[in-house]
């Protein structure tokens, strides 16, 4: 079954806006605490949000914020389109193998899973740079910033776009075997369910019974 990406961004758009907005001051305060120097008075959460209240009041604890979530959409938008793409292109790879249903979507989602991962880390880890930088500005030693395209500027021209690319291998690491993981679980998972109400659907029948699954 292809996944809806229009009814995926439909329904999906509000809630992860929602769960960002409702999460983001935790990664800011995280990300302050990770590059604080020994020196910094605020070493504690409380005093880092504090802080960030004091100077800058609600608004501190967004920096970034709008960076994060304008790049996500076509980060998103490409990690979706690949997943599909690959995923056909998976199943097909696997289908002379004559595995179970369940085996050949396990196989295929994960494969599809992992490769995405890793095309979308060449647009989210460019937004991770940039807000973390936005989160940092102006602490602990850290440069300020007049927004998200001044960074991406400054970067480029200090270190040209491998600026922009700092850790992107570790991300890759890190995301493409869990996305894997997440995607093959989906895959089976779903093919397994389909197969028991297919099964259930039979057995009421003979029952005498109409039951749509």
């Amino acid at each position: 079954m292809r996944l809806d990406i229009m009814k995926f961004y439909a329904g999906g758009a509000g809630l992860f806006s929602g769960v960002t907005v409702l999460l983001y001051p935790v990664s800011v305060v995280k990300t302050r605490m990770q590059v604080a120097s020994k020196d910094t008075a605020e070493r504690s959460a409380s005093s880092v949000v504090k802080g960030l209240l004091k100077k800058d009041g609600i608004r501190g604890l967004y920096k970034g914020f709008a960076t994060v979530l304008t790049g996500t959409i076509p980060a998103r938008i490409v990690f979706l389109t690949f997943l599909e793409t690959t995923k056909e292109a998976s199943f097909k790879m696997v289908k002379p193998f004559k595995l179970s249903e369940t085996s050949q979507a396990a196989i295929a989602n994960g494969i599809a899973g992992m490769l995405s991962a890793v095309v979308s880390q060449v647009v989210y880890t460019p937004i991770d740079v940039i807000s973390q930088k936005l989160m940092v500005q102006g602490y602990s030693g850290h440069a300020q910033y007049s927004g998200g395209l001044d960074v991406a500027r400054k970067l480029i021209r200090s270190e040209g776009f491998r600026g922009l690319y700092r850790g992107f291998t570790l991300s890759v690491i890190t995301y493409s075997p869990s996305s894997a993981v997440w995607w093959a679980t989906y895959g089976s998972s779903q093919r397994f369910l389909w197969s028991l109400a297919r099964s259930c659907n039979g057995l009421f029948i003979l029952k005498g019974y109409s039951y749509t699954a």
